[in-house]
């Protein structure tokens, strides 16, 4: 995925305030729809602010962006623990 892909976006979805769907990113950016999809999905700055009814009774995601500062820091603190979980097997009593 090119970063260009998710900078089209971003600046796409802060152009409309109220938000777009994919197919509406798609048509305006003339990217693949599916290709829409994987770059939402790797920009932290972007949500889902609301479902509408769509076509065929589907609802629709309206994606919204966040405007994030240039000079925003990156967080120093890890969110997980440093060990790795450990899956522990029980055996079922009859």
């Amino acid at each position: 995925m090119k970063p260009t892909r998710q900078q089209a976006i971003r600046k796409m979805l802060l152009q409309n305030p109220h938000g777009l769907t994919r197919q509406e990113l798609s048509d305006k950016l003339g990217i693949h729809i599916a290709n829409v999809k994987t770059a939402i999905l790797g920009m932290p700055d972007v949500y889902v602010d609301r479902w509408i009814m769509g076509s065929r009774k589907q609802y629709q995601k309206i994606y919204c962006a966040v405007y994030v500062p240039e000079d925003c820091p990156h967080p120093q603190d890890r969110v997980y623990p440093a060990t790795k979980p450990v899956t522990v097997w029980r055996q079922l009593q009859a």
